[in-house]
């Protein structure tokens, strides 16, 4: 695969070693053998693979800077989360097992899961993972005879540089951070709006103020509803039901008119990932005429319904093979997005991007070459669905669809596409992919310019290029 380079838009590569760090006050190691530094290099092991195929827990780190640059990622969104308390206050109580398991779950370290089930302050929790990534921000590292560095960016020409810089390979860093939760001071009580909103301007006056920031997550966070997210041994274990599929509070529109108001060129984007459908809707309706701001999905995916209110699946050859969740988008949202001039993040977690039929069928396969080919035939999946729901609508089907892996965020990754490193192995499998689709089904594809493109192009667009372009008009 030709591509100069790979974008992943929403990753969380401190979190491991900022949960391990709590060991150590909180520093972020230059020695990459420590696991308390973002170099840490932990391919996983086959026990490591056998324990996630056998239970879907991810114990390896997949994002640290060191499998990213292997992996040839000069740029990712880094995405600054605030454990939640709740994760940590689950129906099996507390006690040594509780934490342990909590441990194994996040694998963030027991010093970590103590400090979080202590904590009530959210924003003080995200100012010390902020000031954790700076610790070594443009510091080189040496990790396996490679010379290598992160580099925190305000604006798309230092991303420019930091790819043209052939001295040391970078990787440049945009803050993002995942649920409004982190606004709140005081999480032991109601949140008042002028303590948030005090909050939200601190956030804004950061040097490295983040791009985005997505409103909901797991639980409720007094700002909007959220969908379910959590499924498996974890739905059974944590209740998410408070707060689950409502609306925008007031503080919530609040807070989200703070973070948009551009009047000192310092709008932070809204990321609508994790938030309910009837946020959702809200968050339409209210950018109506706002012709300015792009809709953001940065790790998502589809569950190929055409909308809230039409539950048929249209698309005969793809029927049965998404997840229907309510957390994933329907077809009408990808036109919306579309016409925001917004982006779509795929994320590289197997539980959301198929049906859980699909999943069975794939789940095991002595053969590397077809678990890869079937396993990167589930990414493909969204984004063919993406591409024909947006021709059907008269629209360029191929600049919407982008990579946002959620890697190290608890996911289950693809069986063989286990981290960061083996973004290039992915990309491979998806021109396969491409290069079969254009060959026969895409030439049924209305528009001449969506079935005229290379494959190859498609591919370096998804990998790369619709990010970039994305940023050139955003990210200024």
């Amino acid at each position: 695969m030709g591509n100069s380079f790979f974008v992943d838009f929403h990753c969380h590569p401190t979190i491991k070693p900022y949960g391990r760090s709590f060991k150590h006050e909180k520093v972020n190691s230059p020695d990459p053998e420590e696991k308390n530094s973002i170099f840490h290099y932990d391919p996983p092991t086959l026990f490591d693979k056998l324990l996630n195929i056998s239970s879907t827990l991810t114990k390896f780190s997949q994002s640290s800077i060191s499998a990213l640059i292997k992996g040839n990622v000069k740029l990712i969104g880094a995405s600054l989360y605030p454990i939640e308390k709740n994760f940590f206050s689950n129906r099996i109580g507390t006690g040594c097992f509780s934490n342990a398991l909590s441990n194994l779950v996040t694998g963030v370290g027991i010093e970590r899961v103590g400090s979080i089930q202590k904590n009530n302050d959210y924003f003080a929790d995200l100012r010390s993972e902020y000031d954790f990534l700076e610790q070594l921000n443009g510091i080189p590292v040496d990790v396996e005879n490679i010379k290598m560095q992160y580099k925190l960016v305000q604006n798309v020409n230092q991303i420019m540089d930091n790819v043209h810089n052939e001295n040391i390979e970078t990787l440049s860093v945009i803050n993002t951070i995942e649920g409004s939760h982190v606004f709140n001071s005081f999480a032991n009580r109601r949140a008042e709006e002028y303590e948030v909103l005090a909050n939200v301007e601190d956030l804004k006056s950061w040097k490295y103020k983040p791009f985005f920031i997505s409103p909901g997550h797991h639980f409720y966070n007094q700002t909007c509803g959220h969908a379910q997210s959590l499924s498996g041994f974890l739905n059974k274990i944590l209740d998410q039901t408070y707060g689950m599929n409502t609306e925008f509070t007031a503080l919530g529109w609040a807070i989200l008119e703070k973070l948009l108001d551009n009047t000192n060129n310092d709008r932070i984007h809204i990321d609508i990932k994790h938030m309910s459908v009837k946020a959702r809707r809200q968050y339409y309706d209210y950018l109506k005429n706002k012709p300015d701001i792009p809709i953001i999905v940065s790790h998502g995916a589809l569950n190929g319904l055409p909308s809230v209110n039409n539950r048929q699946a249209t698309t005969g050859n793809q029927q049965n093979i998404f997840n229907r969740s309510e957390l994933n988008f329907f077809d009408d949202e990808i036109i919306l997005i579309s016409e925001s001039g917004g982006i779509f993040c795929i994320q590289l977690d197997e539980r959301r991007i198929a049906d859980s039929k699909i999943l069975k069928n794939t789940f095991l396969n002595l053969c590397r070459k077809k678990m890869l080919f079937e396993k990167s035939g589930l990414v493909w999946n969204q984004i063919r669905h993406i591409a024909e729901v947006l021709d059907k609508n008269g629209k360029n089907a191929w600049n919407l669809a982008a990579l946002g892996s959620d890697f190290d965020g608890i996911v289950d990754p693809l069986n063989g596409f286990w981290t960061s490193e083996e973004l290039p192995l992915l990309s491979d499998y998806l021109l396969i992919h491409a290069g079969e689709y254009m060959r026969h089904d895409g030439k049924k594809l209305a528009l001449p310019e969506n079935r005229s493109i290379d494959p190859e192009e498609i591919i370096k667009n998804i990998m790369c290029e619709n990010i970039m372009t994305f940023l050139q008009k955003h990210f200024k």
